[in-house]
């Protein structure tokens, strides 16, 4: 019994020995594996990458979404909005919209259809009265046959703003919402212009705001891309059930950010007028090509009103659009406009002393093969003399007497004079505040293929160089601004929700004369207007101070020029500049203003005294009304100062008092009392020689001092 129990025993404890080894193998196998698949893992971890054709069939792909800012307003001076982005629509319809669900439920489902056409039928009659492009049978039978071809988006109408879209989501069947009437829409950016055409190609246009290559950038939209554009957004979607598109909330997002604001110079009431005086001259002339004008700040240089009109002539009519920058962009000989650049020169040298001072006419011969000038021979017949005063022959804007003082005082060392001009930035293109300001071009001795016998005398009085108009007028600004040149801009700042982030403005280019120089030139330009070339700018409603200009414009090859005669094609026929250009009030300076015309090849003339002089003396006469400045304020305490006209009556040859005189009254008084008069400065009478009182011949001369 002892020894069957030990048997049995014995047996257990192999059995059970047995089991442990296995159980031990299994366990220790578990262990190698589990350490397999770690180290496995760990490698994976390191340097695993999964085949991409494997990943993209078990992880869905996604969408990177851009999201485009809303582009920043440009301002007029004061505020104003002359480009704003607003939100527009585009809607869709998908005409397909329930049309499988319908067959499918039989009888029912015929009968949701025949309801469906019926609200597509009355929706027909509010689109037609909405959008007012097709008939309502016309919507009506477009959307069923796009029913019929299976269409699940199809664009209805153009662009809608806001108010209109919810007219057109409140009629029947869109009413129903998307899953039912099939309403669809896309939200757009559209760029508003309040002023329409107004300074339109001043303000200019980008063709999107998407910072794409290879788009146009034109005027401050184009130049100031970067601040009104802001900043791009983006988000990622993922593909949902319905393979719909969901944002994934496990990417990165970047939110956009809206552009900035741009404040410019210009004030849109200026430019009406300038635009409306600019077409009211030209409109009915059909030989006229284009024109400009430009107004500009005289104390700041800031440009209030910049106006491009060109003829289209692609159209019936030939309308007057914003179509090109002529007045930044159009380089060109300017005439007898320059001749005050050179009489600067003369003066600041000190080879002209006095404007009384006279040189022999001669005819109207200057030496070295210069063109005779008829002016001069008119001059001498009219009045028998054999010499000119420089003024006078500032007046009627004679080529002789530019081209005979330029070659006598700067014959011998022309670069002189061209180095005046470069001083004058008349020879170079400065930084502008937006794209095409083209470059000047002179011809200057060291240019050996162009330079000849008379090209000074010729650049004297306004050939043989070329500039923009807004150079010319940056050069006359400077003179009324008593020979500070400032450079013209077209922004003010930048800002951003109305605050100011940088701030731009005025800036000086040179000091072009000093300030006696600059009244001298005043009076020179005061004397055109009353005597001169431009008389039909004399009574306007306030004092001008310019000068005329009309230059022949050399034509391109394709006007098939005569031979040795760039100015005139095998017709004869040519295209002529002319020009105004000066500033207001001539004793008190606010504005500087140019205008250039601009022919077609025609057999007629165009001058700077005709059209362009009547467009500057509406622009002044508008702004004039305008501009409260211009009427005295009286204070809450007073006297009010006797209306009548103030006379000066002395007895003969005794001197009359016109101190405190303005000059037009100061030359009455004193010439109808027998004697001359001459005068410098600008301004009101503050000295006279002889004294009053002084007893003097009659035909003496009484010298003026104005301030």
């Amino acid at each position: 019994m002892a020894k069957r129990e030990k048997a049995i025993k014995d047996k257990v404890l192999e059995k059970k020995d047995r089991v442990g080894f296995i159980l031990d193998l299994f366990y220790a196998g578990i262990v190698i594996l589990s350490i397999a698949i770690i180290v496995k893992l760990i490698h994976i971890q390191l340097t695993y990458s999964v085949d991409p054709s494997v990943e993209n069939i078990f992880r869905p792909t996604g969408t990177k979404r851009p999201e485009t800012p809303t582009r920043g307003a440009i301002l007029s001076e004061d505020g104003r909005i002359l480009a704003i982005s607003t939100p527009m629509y585009q809607v869709y319809m998908d005409c397909a919209v329930r049309k499988d669900d319908f067959k499918s439920e039989g009888e029912e489902g015929a009968k949701k259809e025949k309801e469906w056409k019926q609200l597509a039928k009355e929706l027909s009659s509010g689109l037609s009265a909405i959008y007012g492009d097709k008939s309502a049978d016309d919507y009506y039978k477009f959307i069923i046959s796009k029913r019929a071809e299976d269409r699940h988006y199809v664009k209805i109408g153009g662009p809608i703003d806001h108010k209109t879209l919810k007219k057109v989501q409140e009629l029947p069947l869109f009413s129903k919402g998307s899953n039912y009437g099939g309403l669809l829409y896309e939200t757009m950016d559209t760029r508003e212009y309040p002023y329409g055409s107004l300074a339109r190609r001043t303000i200019g246009y980008v063709k999107n705001n998407s910072r794409t290559e290879g788009k146009s950038h034109i005027g401050i939209e184009g130049k100031f891309d970067y601040e009104l554009h802001g900043k791009d957004g983006f988000e990622w979607l993922r593909t949902a059930d319905g393979k719909k598109k969901v944002r994934n909330t496990d990417s990165t997002a970047v939110k956009a950010v809206d552009g900035n604001d741009v404040r410019s110079t210009l004030n849109i009431d200026i430019q009406d007028i300038a635009d409306r005086a600019l077409r009211n001259q030209i409109t009915e002339d059909l030989r006229v090509s284009g024109a400009c004008a430009i107004v500009m700040d005289v104390k700041t240089g800031a440009i209030r009103a910049m106006v491009n009109l060109q003829r289209d002539t692609t159209l019936a009519g030939q309308p007057l659009q914003e179509r090109f920058n002529l007045a930044i962009s159009q380089v060109g000989e300017p005439g007898s406009v320059f001749k005050t650049v050179t009489l600067t020169s003369l003066l600041e040298d000190g080879y002209v002393k006095s404007l009384d001072e006279t040189i022999p006419t001669n005819h109207g011969y200057v030496p070295g093969g210069y063109p005779h000038d008829d002016h001069i021979s008119q001059y001498e017949r009219n009045t028998g003399r054999n010499d000119i005063t420089v003024k006078h022959g500032f007046e009627i804007s004679s080529n002789y007497v530019f081209a005979y003082l330029a070659t006598k005082y700067y014959g011998k060392k022309p670069q002189e004079f061209f180095n005046k001009l470069y001083s004058y930035r008349l020879g170079e293109k400065f930084d502008f505040d937006i794209d095409g300001l083209g470059t000047p071009v002179l011809t200057p001795p060291s240019n050996k293929e162009m330079w000849s016998e008379t090209t000074l005398g010729t650049t004297a009085y306004g050939y043989s160089a070329a500039v923009t108009p807004l150079h010319l007028l940056t050069f006359y600004n400077a003179i009324a601004n008593k020979g500070i040149m400032m450079k013209p801009y077209l922004v003010e700042d930048i800002e951003n929700d109305g605050k100011v982030i940088k701030k731009r403005g005025p800036s000086v280019l040179n000091n072009i004369c000093s300030r006696a120089t600059a009244d001298t030139l005043t009076r020179a330009l005061m004397a055109v207007v009353e005597e001169g070339t431009a008389t039909r700018l004399k009574g306007a409603k306030l004092t001008v101070a310019g000068k005329t200009g009309t230059a022949r414009v050399a034509l391109q090859a394709s006007e098939k020029p005569k031979p040795h005669d760039g100015y005139h094609d095998i017709y004869g026929r040519k295209k002529n500049q002319g020009t105004f250009v000066g500033f207001f009030p001539a004793d008190n300076p606010q504005y500087s203003v140019l205008v250039s015309v601009y022919s077609k090849l025609s057999l007629g003339n165009f001058y700077g005294g005709t059209m362009p002089a009547m467009a500057v003396r509406e622009i002044i006469d508008n702004i004039y009304a305008l501009t409260e400045r211009w009427s005295d304020e009286i204070g809450r305490k007073g006297s009010v100062p006797s209306m009548g006209k103030k006379e000066s009556v002395v007895a003969d040859g005794i001197t009359p008092d016109v101190r405190g005189f303005g000059l037009i009254d100061a030359i009455y008084a004193i010439e109808n009392n027998g004697y001359k008069c001459s005068y410098e400065g600008t301004g009101h009478v503050a000295s006279q020689s002889p004294a009053a009182g002084t007893t003097i011949k009659k035909g003496e001369t009484v010298t003026l001092k104005l301030k």
